[in-house]
């Protein structure tokens, strides 16, 4: 071999082993930057791991919270309760009042909620204040309703000893209408058409107003008969609330647990 053919391969074999060294090079390149992303996604995972356990925290401390505040405000509605039950109709009112102020607490502490979500226990909580709002209202109807109540029957006991004939004293005939109508259960059909009527015959009667006789009849046809009372135990008339409260327990539950 001359030396101008030596130098040829020589030069071939230099370039031949450039080549080789690039697509070493080049190789050896891609596996490391195959491995630096990966080793990037696995941070990435993590962190977003690790965000996620952060906010399922957060949320937990959120909706204990709310239910705190939604606790509070059921045991003192629960209060208000007890004490129309007794007739204490001043010391209803006073807890009434601190019943208004718990259900505040928990529309502050819901509103933590909108903000930190999920949709599914924004939409279970705004049904839980929805059954706040309702209570409120009706402990309000109650309280004039015992109020009116106490008008009637201290009319009717004047009425009982200035009227001779039982046959002539009408508000005695709409106190029995009262319990009559307290009597029916709550899927009666008739039981709407009777309130409506005796309502006029309240406020035809002048004792009470038209809202004040519509917050008594209101209640009492709010009010359960006795077997459907015992129909409802334990929670009685709370069965509603309690069952919106236990709603919105298991959607945060599922959720922490990881459920969609």
């Amino acid at each position: 071999m001359d030396q101008g053919a030596a130098a040829v391969l020589a030069a071939l074999i230099a370039v031949a082993g450039v080549a080789l060294g690039l697509f070493g090079a080049r190789w050896q390149a891609r596996g490391m930057q195959e491995q630096a992303n990966a080793a990037i996604e696995a941070v990435r995972a993590q962190g977003r791991d690790q965000n996620a356990q952060w906010r399922r925290t957060v949320r937990r401390d959120v909706w204990v919270e709310y239910l705190g505040a939604v606790d509070e405000f059921r045991i003192s509605a629960g209060v208000v309760a007890e004490h129309l039950a007794d007739e204490d109709l001043p010391e209803a009112d006073l807890a009434l009042e601190e019943t208004r102020s718990r259900s505040m607490g928990a529309t502050d502490a819901y509103r933590k909620i909108e903000l930190e979500g999920p949709e599914q226990i924004v939409s279970k909580g705004y049904a839980l204040q929805g059954s706040i709002i309702n209570t409120i209202f009706e402990l309000e109807q109650a309280l004039t309703a015992a109020r009116s109540m106490r008008a009637l029957q201290e009319a009717a006991e004047r009425e009982q000893r200035e009227v001779p004939s039982d046959r002539d004293r009408p508000i005695a005939a709409i106190l029995s209408s009262l319990r009559e109508l307290q009597a029916m259960d709550s899927h009666d059909p008739g039981r709407t058409e009777y309130g409506q009527q005796l309502g006029l015959q309240i406020t035809a009667s002048g004792l009470l107003s038209a809202s004040d006789a519509g917050a008594l009849l209101f209640t009492y046809t709010q009010q359960l008969s006795l077997s459907e009372a015992l129909e409802r135990l334990p929670h009685g008339r709370w069965l509603r609330f309690h069952e919106v409260r236990t709603d919105f327990v298991q959607a945060a539950r599922s959720h922490l647990d990881g459920s969609p």
